[in-house]
């Protein structure tokens, strides 16, 4: 592993702690939970994905404070999004905050009009002979305006759709992927798309130019997330360990845990959603042996802390990260789901 001395935009290593307080729990669903988003625009509100079909839409924090040291429960959503006919493995919010996008086991990407749950607004895939043979782990938004909707599946195909249009055939097939396609990110500047398939690849295609760069992993690719200036990638690999990579050059500057490190983790067979977080000074990633989620420093590579989100030891598969806003009194937000079914939000105390 090649060392650096690549400065990140992330705070100073003695700043970089793992907030612990819980200030919300959703139990809204009925099944493992498999996605989880926050709305643009500072993330007032999250949108969670589950095994249940179901897409529900619920306030990032409770807009009463209470007295209580019990932090608060919520079990009924603000809307309900029920279309889907299997699980939900992704959900996309558009910058602003009026669509977002979902996929799953029904082959098709559905996009909706965040107002109104009574359907869809349009559901790419399904009505053509060049949609999706399979199920569908993974959208994001892309393009200029987010006119441009890229899915990724189990067919090993990576699909790009018009938003805009009411062509129902998609922009472009990718399909140089040798197996699944798990997770997709999209830099800042909307043209590229970044595709991490089980095949323990990660590529880079540039649509604009044509272009494809394809880096080689030590194991199936599961987790895939950006940093905001898109000069660094989060890589998370079923070898039970995460990666942080300069998108440069493909060198690998940072990997969690450290190599050698005893530390009890273990992703090797499931699917763990990592991402960035507090400033991007921090990983965060579920572990397949318990129901926590660790927290390592960028800069050091060091583990510096824990937060045991599921006490039955129920595996935590998706961590999401929402940056604090001048608006808001908090640094940042981050969300944990999987396997028990409830989402658990916690901030710095």
């Amino acid at each position: 592993m090649s060392s650096t001395s690549t400065s990140t935009s992330g705070n100073s290593s003695a700043k970089a702690k793992l907030p612990t307080s819980l200030v919300n729990t959703l139990s809204t669903h009925a099944g493992p939970i498999n996605a989880i988003t926050f709305s643009s625009l500072g993330g007032t509100y999250i949108l969670t994905g589950s095994s249940d079909r179901q897409i529900h839409l619920s306030r990032s924090e409770p807009n009463t404070t209470t007295s209580s040291s019990v932090p608060p429960t919520t079990n009924k959503p603000i809307q309900k999004y029920a279309a889907h006919g299997y699980a939900v493995l992704d959900i996309a919010v558009a910058q602003d905050n009026q669509t977002f996008a979902s996929a799953g086991g029904d082959r098709a990407v559905f996009l909706w009009d965040v107002q109104n749950a009574e359907g869809t607004l349009r559901r790419f895939g399904n009505n053509t002979s060049q949609g999706h043979t399979s199920r569908i782990n993974c959208v994001a938004f892309a393009g200029q305006g987010d006119s441009v909707l890229a899915s990724g599946s189990d067919d090993t195909s990576v699909r790009l759709w018009d938003v805009k249009s009411r062509d129902a055939k998609p922009l472009m097939v990718l399909e140089e992927a040798k197996d699944g396609i798990s997770s997709i990110v999209v830099p800042g500047n909307g043209h590229e798309i970044v595709a991490g398939s089980v095949d323990g690849r990660v590529r880079s295609y540039d649509v604009r130019m044509g272009r494809v760069t394809v880096d080689v992993m030590p194991g199936s690719v599961t987790s895939l997330d950006v940093s905001r200036d898109a000069r660094a990638l989060l890589v998370g690999c079923l070898d039970g360990r995460l990666r942080m990579m300069d998108r440069a050059d493909g060198t690998c500057l940072r990997g969690f845990p450290p190599e050698g490190n005893t530390e009890e983790y273990k992703n090797d067979s499931l699917r763990l959603k990592s991402c960035f977080a507090v400033n991007e000074s921090l990983v965060l990633s579920g572990s397949e042996n318990d129901g926590s989620v660790r927290a390592w420093d960028v800069l050091s590579g060091k583990h510096v802390g824990n937060v045991e989100v599921n006490p039955s030891g129920k595996v935590v598969s998706v961590v999401k990260w929402r940056e604090g806003s001048l608006a808001q009194a908090r640094q940042g937000l981050w969300a944990g789901g999987g396997l028990e079914g409830v989402v658990n939000i916690y901030a710095a105390a």
